[in-house]
């Protein structure tokens, strides 16, 4: 995988948190994994909007039916 060097500009005390978390040296790869996490989270609205587009919206119940199911509450 290759990669490319680029300039961001983030607010201070979100800088100093991260540095706070992993160091001076794991910047660059904590900020290329929340990126990938926005990226895939992003995929998933789009893949929602879509499935309500076809199908409709989701019904509230079948929503915390399902997620009961993934607590193992069901």
């Amino acid at each position: 995988m290759s990669t490319v060097g680029i300039s961001i500009s983030l607010d201070t005390d979100v800088i100093e948190e991260i540095r706070a978390r992993v160091g001076k040296r794991g910047l660059s790869a904590y900020l290329d994994t929340a990126a990938r996490r926005q990226l895939e989270r992003d995929k998933l609205d789009e893949l929602i909007t879509w499935g309500e587009e076809v199908n409709g919206p989701v019904a509230p119940e079948a929503v915390a039916t399902k997620a009961a199911i993934l607590r193992g509450e069901a």
